[in-house]
């Protein structure tokens, strides 16, 4: 009997442990679903199964580990050409030291083989990597959720997309998103046109480009890159809508429609205007930043605030266009153009290097580029007929002119501009410090509001503090005693910390450089270093949960606080524009790759027994990892299929 109870007691605890272990087990899995759905916003009607959230938590940017199995083939084509940029360099080198041209293309250039030391060099190193080891290591990514992306993919009821403004993962039901782009189409904004005759439109842009090539305002290099056009691959631009899940109504009922606004955002890659896009822009860029309220960057923006000392009633305004990018006509943006290349030539002929065009040519490709604007959505062609498109590239500096002359509009019929301390604008959102009362301030916004028929300005008056960019400038200790603001990084609170997964197919390098940036832009942005030192032990717990180790993280948190903050905010001005062409290795990241560097640098010095080559090549090779597809990639499309 003792036996038997003995055995009986053993079996009941065996039960228990095995009862707990699948408990904790359960909590653990629980755990981890309520951690990852706060990354992944589902609006359709499909229910997600739990390897779907899971695949999609990790972020569109998360690369799964690589499965081809030509890893050594692939190696030693990238090597191939990276021995093409160094005979090109050989046979070019009085050029080597010269910056890049603007508008440089790679030709795809075979030089002639050159000297034994260099071929050597080359061959060596082909037989290095062809020898190089794979190790294999553990995925990154389970089975099930690979076949969950490869669910979510083949779905046709619904579209995946970043969220506007955040990272987060948002899925809708294609019906709805598809409404949402029609209700847009359907304003003024928009019409409605047939199949656009892409090659008519190439054909007029390429006359105007050979006849400013015969006039001499176009160099060779710039000529190039203009006539450069595969015509039979052009296409219409793509719309696709960034949702705005932070204007939601979280009391939305979920039998009714959840698709929130979106962002139309016009992809203009292949199109016929892409590239006098970038031409353009690179004319109107010294033109926005000799604005006096023009703001770089926050870097720029917390060094201009905190060169003031100001009185203590100060008020702190902020300020946002609505929509501002599609409510402006064609006309006011080319003739605003006009007038500020008229005002500032000279200023441009000092900052750029490559010959101006004549002004009615450049306003000629800028009109060609606003009237064809014609893009695809949902199997049909559209023309945006008022505003510039986000997505083309001189959108933003074209709005920007338009905008500068407005404000000096509004301030010339202001009764109290006296009273601003400070006006700086970055895009569509401004900020203001104001000596004066409240209804002195808001006058300001009753002109803004009534100057132009389109245009509106929405507005928020503080004395205490206000959010602007991705800080936060508030009355603290410091504005106290010395009258200079306090600022801090501001941390919406609908970010969801999606950063980079760490088990992410990346280089380590990667992982260490965001680490590092991001406790960078803490320290730069935050003038007090209590408060710096909350926000970093909080980016420490969000890095934790997306699978950082607290080794990786430590020594960086501490080396950023002992950083000198001035240093920081003064790094970015010396920076120097020249840009030489270094000896770079381009080539996908692979993790089962091990040695890599080791393999390219083995014969690097030998090199140095050449004079010549010595002279050529004087710094070592750098290896540039270009990305396998992310999830992204895989997903998500500029197009509805």
């Amino acid at each position: 009997m003792a036996r038997s109870f003995n055995k009986l007691g053993k079996i009941r605890k065996a039960k228990q442990r095995a009862g707990n272990h699948s408990s904790h087990k359960k909590r653990k899995q629980q755990a981890k679903m309520k951690n990852a759905s706060v990354h992944v916003k589902n609006l359709s009607f499909r229910s997600l199964k739990d390897a779907e959230i899971l695949a999609l938590s990790k972020g569109l940017n998360f690369i799964p580990n690589p499965t081809n199995k030509n890893v050594k083939a692939l190696l030693q084509n990238d090597f191939k050409e990276f021995s093409r940029k160094l005979r090109c360099k050989y046979h070019f080198c009085r050029n080597n030291d010269l910056p890049l041209h603007p508008f440089y293309e790679n030709t795809g250039y075979t030089p002639e083989k050159t000297c034994q030391t260099l071929e050597t060099y080359i061959d060596k190193t082909q037989i290095e990597l062809s020898s190089i080891e794979l190790y294999r290591g553990a995925n990154n990514i389970s089975t099930q959720e690979r076949k969950a992306l490869h669910d979510l993919k083949n779905d046709q009821s619904i579209v995946i997309k970043k969220a506007d403004k955040s990272n987060t993962v948002v899925i809708m039901d294609k019906k709805e998103y598809i409404k949402e782009g029609i209700r847009q189409l359907n304003t003024h904004h928009y019409e409605s046109v047939e199949k656009p005759n892409i090659a008519e439109i190439n054909s007029i842009i390429q006359e105007r480009v050979r006849a400013m090539k015969e006039k001499g305002s176009l160099d060779k290099q710039t000529f190039h890159y203009l006539t450069n056009v595969n015509e039979t691959v052009l296409r219409p631009g793509r719309l696709y809508l960034l949702p705005k899940v932070h204007k939601l109504n979280t009391n939305q009922n979920n039998a009714e429609s959840k698709m929130p606004p979106g962002r139309p955002i016009v992809s203009q890659i292949g199109t016929a205007t892409e590239k006098i896009g970038h031409y353009i822009d690179h004319f109107l860029v010294p033109i926005v930043r000799n604005q006096d309220t023009y703001i770089k960057d926050t870097t720029d923006f917390i060094n201009k605030i905190e060169s003031l000392k100001l009185p203590s009633s100060c008020l702190l305004i902020s300020y946002d266009i609505t929509s501002m990018y599609t409510n402006m006509t064609f006309p006011e943006l080319i003739d605003a153009v006009k007038r500020a290349l008229e005002d500032t030539r000279a200023h441009i002929h000092k900052m750029i290097k490559i010959p101006i065009p004549d002004p009615t040519d450049l306003l000629f490709l800028l009109k060609c580029l606003l009237e064809n604007n014609v893009f695809e959505f949902n199997g049909h062609y559209y023309r945006q007929i008022i505003g510039a498109a986000m997505g083309a590239v001189p959108s933003p500096e074209i709005c920007d002119i338009r905008m500068h002359e407005i404000t000096k509009q509004i301030l010339c019929l202001y009764e109290h501009k006296q009273n601003i301390l400070f006006h700086g604008r970055f895009r569509d959102d401004g900020f203001i410090i104001f000596n004066g009362n409240r209804n002195e301030a808001e006058r300001f916004f009753t002109i803004a509001n009534s100057i132009h028929n389109l245009l509106k300005f929405t507005y928020e008056i503080s004395e205490s503090s206000m959010v602007f960019l991705d800080t936060e400038i508030y009355k603290g200790n410091r504005f106290e005693n010395s009258g200079i603001l306090d600022i801090k990084t501001y941390i919406k609170p609908t970010n969801t910390f999606q950063y980079l997964h760490r088990s992410s197919a990346h280089n380590k390098a990667v992982f260490t450089g965001f680490i590092k940036g991001e406790c960078i832009r803490h320290a730069r942005n935050t003038s007090d270093k209590d408060v710096l030192r909350k926000q970093l032990l909080e980016f420490n717990f969000q890095l934790t949960k997306r699978g950082y180790s607290k080794h990786e993280i430590k020594p960086i948190i501490e080396e950023t606080l002992s950083l000198d903050r001035q240093n920081l905010l003064q790094s970015n001005r010396n920076k120097s524009n020249t840009k030489t062409i270094p000896n770079v290795l381009v080539t996908k990241y692979d993790p089962r790759i091990k040695g890599l560097k080791n393999r390219i640098m083995k014969h690097w010095k030998s090199l140095q027994n050449d004079d010549y080559c010595k002279m050529v090549f004087k710094s070592d090779p750098i290896i540039g990892f270009s990305k396998h597809k992310n999830i992204g990639d895989m997903i998500t499309n500029s197009t509805l299929t």
